[in-house]
């Protein structure tokens, strides 16, 4: 869906009827700034009773005449071309009544505009359609009073049967009121190209609304909405009002006579090359065809939006196929929303970064997938909000990136589900609130946050090697040396906080998803595993620390299972809850080796402890010693009986010690402590309760 933005009592928003359908995800090869064969031609006025004139005064073509609406509000003009090359001025001439310009292009050929497009005279909105194609370049200005659209539409709606045609005649008396419909026609729409600059005024608002949309250049809106989309061909788009949701409905529109629109748009390809001379765009098409950005290696298809620069209040970009952002810019002070029907996929450099800065809420949804990779520059944060930030998708949550959150933070699926992500470089997730996932599969991670952190399995595959994590964070060692997993809930401090000014933030009321369901600063996760079955690489250690309570399934930190003559060593597990409870019935807790020393095992709580079979154990006669199992309440019961309810290390060598030390009852199973060359101590000490050891033995 695509998010609402507020025009002067007017909401312009665009959002789906029903869910995006699932596309593929393949896509081309992409490049950067090249000069692009086109040529602007001249305005010209269509012959056709709108009664549009243009007269030229040196470089300036003054807009004039035009048919008015019944309530004189609304001022259409009718264009046989419309283009400017740089330097030129387009000026439409207005008057304090007029609350909307509209202009169409009917001549077939694409609008090229390299000047400036302004409005003189009233403080009207400028809407510009022309469904074959338009193409900002590299020289292209907006002096705009109120708000600006660009549209390849064939049509813009008024009320609920009244339409502005691209093409034919109109009744014009009868377009009154504000414009909230946008036909497409033909499939697929034309395309939009902007490779210069647009920007209008502090609280008004910028469209770019196409078949494909690529913004290679800037556009800015501060205090207002910019919002880049493009939209399926042979739908017609809704405006809303504030608090709902827009259609896309699915129906083909016609001219009055009945019969298809007399044109064809040129897709992105032809519409760079088809038509002479040399503006700036920042594309390329390659002998094969396909459509390049420069510096990156991914192509761009019809239906994709690319966007480079982009500054607002709110922002939505919103794709009907892939929504491409390599090394962009994209900051708001308040919403950011990015939208794929198929994937977003976001890329830096090592010249450039990529910053998605909100000051409210960050919002990306890929309905097939998301696709991060941003690690080149240590010093910036790439994905940062004030308020919550969502990644949500069916397919594959793919985040290479750093994330802070100043509020919650959650990996979802398109039914509001936890969902799944993976990272094969880098994850680092800081939130001023809570986090939520599905499973992870991925490198070392490090999750922290104020509120709760919520997971489904967890699996590390490797030390997090990427040279991206700063070496001022605490854990820095752990995380790239080791297959390390760190969650941390209920913290005061955050070791990576978002970085926004607090203005920024305004009255946002950040969301708490897990606070019906978990006590704030709790873990509850399910089976996690840093496990290694490479000889000679060790498992990695596992930290869990929270405020609150913490809940887990399999915690192993073992060697793989079936690597007899693995020389590993296991990691440490550590488990702290500074003022709930730990439950680890639903699985084992397992830090043993093969040939290698066993782990640690801590678990600590200022509440209740519940778990099942802790192991730390070597299995091989030429190998090391076990570690130690300590398990302290501070106020709460330890009842260790939950399934096996076994408390072992053992090893050829030496074991640790085992330690059980509560304020009140201890209720154990077996437990052993059992080495050739000496086995540890075993202390069980309840300070205020009873100690039960009936269901096994010492």
């Amino acid at each position: 869906m695509l998010r609402m933005s507020q025009s002067k009592g007017t909401v312009w928003a665009i959002a789906s009827s029903r869910r995006f359908s699932q596309v593929s995800v393949l896509l081309p090869i992409l490049g950067i700034l090249a000069a692009t064969p086109l040529q602007a031609r001249p305005i010209t006025p269509a012959v056709d009773g709108t009664g549009t004139v243009v007269t030229k005064d040196g470089n300036r073509f003054d807009i004039n005449g035009g048919s008015l609406s019944s309530d004189s509000t609304n001022l259409f003009h009718s264009f046989e071309e419309f283009g400017l090359s740089e330097g030129q001025i387009a000026n439409f001439l207005s008057n304090p009544q007029i609350q909307n310009i509209l202009g169409r292009v009917v001549g077939g050929d694409a609008s090229i505009i390299n000047g400036l497009i302004q409005v003189t005279g009233g403080n009207s909105n400028l809407f510009l359609m022309n469904p074959a194609g338009i193409v900002f370049g590299a020289n292209a200005r907006l002096n705009v009073p109120a708000d600006f659209m660009a549209t390849t539409a064939t049509g813009i709606g008024f009320g609920d049967k009244n339409w502005f045609n691209g093409f034919g005649s109109n009744d014009y008396l009868n377009l009154v009121g504000t414009p909230n419909r946008f036909a497409f026609d033909l499939s697929p729409g034309g395309s939009i190209i902007n490779a210069g600059n647009l920007r209008v005024g502090r609280g008004d608002n910028l469209t770019l609304l196409g078949g494909t949309v690529v913004s290679s250049g800037q556009v800015s809106a501060p205090g207002g909405e910019i919002t880049i989309s493009a939209v399926p061909g042979e739908r017609l788009v809704r405006v809303s009002q504030p608090g709902s949701m827009l259609s896309l409905e699915i129906e083909l529109p016609r001219d009055q006579d009945g019969l298809l629109l007399p044109i064809k748009p040129l897709d992105l390809a032809g519409l760079l090359t088809g038509q002479g001379g040399n503006v700036e765009t920042g594309l390329r098409v390659n002998s094969d065809g396909n459509v390049q950005l420069a510096g990156s290696d991914f192509g761009v298809r019809n239906r994709d939006v690319v966007a480079k620069n982009v500054t607002a209040q709110t922002a939505t970009l919103s794709a009907a196929n892939n929504l491409i952002l390599v090394e962009s810019r994209l900051q708001t002070r308040g919403d950011l929303n990015l939208l794929a029907r198929n994937t977003v996929l976001v890329r830096d450099s090592v010249a450039n970064p990529f910053v998605a800065h909100a000051g409210r809420n960050l919002y990306i949804q890929g309905n097939r997938s998301i696709d991060i990779l941003a690690l080149n520059h240590v010093s910036q944060t790439p994905f940062v909000s004030g308020g919550n930030l969502s990644l949500v998708s069916n397919g594959i949550i793919s985040g290479d990136a750093h994330f802070a959150s100043g509020g919650s933070l959650a990996m979802l699926n398109l039914s509001g589900e936890p969902g799944n992500f993976v990272s094969l470089y880098d994850p680092i997730i800081s939130a001023n609130g809570d986090v939520v996932f599905g499973n992870y599969n991925g490198v070392a991670l490090k999750v922290e946050a104020t509120g709760s952190i919520s997971g489904g399995d967890i699996v590390i595959t490797g030390a997090d090697t990427s040279g991206s994590i700063p070496t001022t964070d605490p854990h820095y060692t752990e995380l790239t040396t080791s297959r390390a997993l760190i969650l941390q809930a209920g913290k005061t401090t955050l070791d990576n906080a978002p970085n926004l000014p607090q203005s920024s933030v305004g009255e946002t009321n950040f969301t708490s998803p897990l606070e019906d369901l978990l006590p704030r600063g709790s873990i509850q996760v399910g089976n996690i595993t840093t496990q290694s079955g490479v000889n000679g690489i060790d498992s990695g250690s596992i930290t869990l620390e929270a405020l609150g309570n913490i809940i887990t399934g399999n915690v192993f930190s073992r060697t793989a299972g079936g690597v007899f003559n693995s020389q590993n060593n296991a990691g440490n597990i550590t488990i702290i809850s500074r003022g709930g409870s730990i439950d680890t019935s639903a699985g084992s807790v397992d830090a043993g080796a093969s040939i290698g020393s066993g782990g640690n095992i801590t678990l600590m709580a200022q509440k209740d402890i519940t778990t099942s079979t802790l192991f730390s154990y070597v299995i091989r006669s030429d190998g090391g010693s076990a570690g130690n199992i300590n398990i302290t309440s501070k106020e709460g019961s330890i009842n260790t009986t939950a399934g096996n309810g076994q408390i072992l290390t053992v090893a050829p060598q030496k074991t640790g010690q085992v330690m059980l030390i509560a304020s009140g009852d201890i209720t154990t199973g077996t437990i052993s402590s059992d080495g050739n060359l000496g086995g540890g101590d075993i202390t069980i000490k309840s300070e205020n309760g009873s100690i039960n050891t009936a269901a096994g033995t010492l």
